[in-house]
């Protein structure tokens, strides 16, 4: 997922697509008008200029797909239909004629040059305009129509690399420009996919994924550009030949992102492992000092302990105690905000990082879990229920400390506390600080405390 500080900047680098895509079109459309092109495949179609200014707005703009008015919607159709129709008329020469329609062509021809609407560019604004429809409602679905836009988008790039600074074929200069644009702002848009997340990562898989991909397309493309410059194949064979290396980029760039999922997929595993417990899932000290450095709100800590844990561990063996651990760090996990950070401390000790704004409202959060243990986690010894309770220290992050460790010292020594004077209950440090100023509650605990307890923790 993109962090907070990577939206800006995703979101900056999508409208200035869009406001390319505009300029891009207009510059199309204004060649058209102010000096037309001698061959007619050179000038923007008018189709395409339509459909691909509804992705330059709505890039500029800023609005996502499940945004899109009802009109968006119907252009989008629109569109979709009319190159889906060019297709047909391409592949069955008896098929009815909408775009190349005599009627439409002469009306077309009395605002601008006509133009020549070429497969792969009625392909690609079929495709993109399917998977603006599609992204609203599945995103994985509008991830293959835009892989689709991108074959249909690669061969027009390879027409032009094969034939060197001479256009030949049926698209326009500007529609390749323009479709390059667009695939690279939907592609932008759907970054957070499986698929595409290791082409974004900022990682070291990410630099090899992205390194990988440039290979998995120039290598071909360059490849097969110095063979048709040294062969010069006839017309039929070029083509022949242009699909052939066209197919090995994509299957390369199929495989090498496949490659980089996995690749991520893995790092993310170690990631996760150099931070967790593996135990109770909860984090390590590790995976609290990284966690730490993302964040800067961090107002209190509880740290709580398992009553007689050894207790268990003798009677049940260390399985149940295992199975405890797991099942407290479960109960303690639902009862916690987004924001609050669960860590095993060490052993059956854990802590809570939390951003209560004041120590009352910890205290109270600390005595709801302590409830809660003891409501959810019993176990059986036998055929006898065991009771299963905990003791809780809580401290608030106090002006001038550094960082978290003084209020987990406090919190420490409220655990204690809490453990002196008989298990089971929730000390803070602000109330241990206040009965140690006064005499008669500071005695009453040294009483408290020269009581030896029956069982250790």
């Amino acid at each position: 997922m993109a962090s907070e500080g990577q939206r800006p900047r995703k979101t900056l680098t999508i409208r200035l697509l869009g406001l390319a895509i505009l300029i891009a079109i207009g510059l199309g459309l204004l060649q058209n008008l102010i000096d037309p092109p001698e061959d007619s495949a050179a000038a923007l179609h008018l189709l395409p200029a339509v459909g691909f200014s509804l992705f330059g707005g709505l890039f500029l703009l800023g609005r996502r797909a499940p945004g899109l008015r009802r009109p968006g919607r119907i252009l989008a159709c629109i569109v979709a239909l009319l190159a889906t129709a060019r297709l047909f008329e391409a592949a069955s020469p008896g098929w009815a004629r909408i775009i190349g329609h005599p009627l439409l062509a002469d009306s077309l021809e009395r605002i601008a040059p006509q133009g020549l609407l070429s497969v792969e560019t009625a392909f690609v604004l079929a495709m993109l305009n399917m998977a603006l429809l599609a992204e609203a409602h599945q995103r994985q679905t509008a991830l293959l129509f835009i892989a689709a836009a991108w074959v249909g988008t690669t061969m027009g790039m390879l027409k032009l690399a094969f034939n060197l600074t001479i256009w030949r074929g049926e698209m326009s200069p500007y529609a390749l420009a323009i479709m390059i644009l667009v695939c690279s702002a939907q592609t932008l848009n759907l970054r957070d996919q499986p698929l595409l997340r290791p082409l974004f990562a900022r990682t070291s898989y990410g630099t090899y994924t992205r390194a990988l991909v440039s290979g998995a397309l120039l290598v071909p493309w360059i490849s097969g550009f110095l063979y048709v410059l040294n062969v010069r194949p006839d017309p039929a064979s070029h083509l022949a030949l242009e699909l052939a290396f066209g197919f090995i980029g994509w299957i390369m760039l199929a495989l090498v992102l496949a490659i980089g999922h996995l690749m991520e997929k893995s790092s993310l595993a170690l990631e996760y492992a150099a931070r967790h417990d593996p135990l109770t899932g909860a984090l390590n000290r590790r995976g609290l000092s990284v966690a730490l450095s993302e964040r800067t709100e961090v107002r209190g800590v509880v740290l709580f302990d398992l009553d007689h844990f050894k207790t268990v561990n003798d009677m049940l063996g260390h399985d149940a105690g295992d199975r405890l651990l797991c099942n407290i760090a479960q109960v303690v996990t639902r009862s916690l905000g987004d924001s609050d950070l669960l860590v095993r401390w060490g052993g059956e000790e854990f802590l809570l990082v939390m951003t209560s704004s004041a120590e009352v409202l910890l205290v109270q959060m600390a005595e709801r879990l302590r409830r809660t243990i003891a409501a959810q986690a019993s176990m059986r010894i036998g055929a006898m229920p065991y009771p299963v309770s905990a003791s809780f220290g809580v401290s608030m992050v106090r002006p001038g400390d550094d960082g978290i460790g003084s209020a987990i010292r406090r919190a420490d020594k409220a655990l204690y506390a809490a453990k002196i004077r008989g298990r089971n209950r929730v000390v803070s440090a602000a109330s241990l600080e206040e009965a140690d100023s006064d005499p008669l509650s500071a005695a009453t605990q040294r009483s408290d405390e020269a009581t030896p307890p029956r069982l250790a923790s």
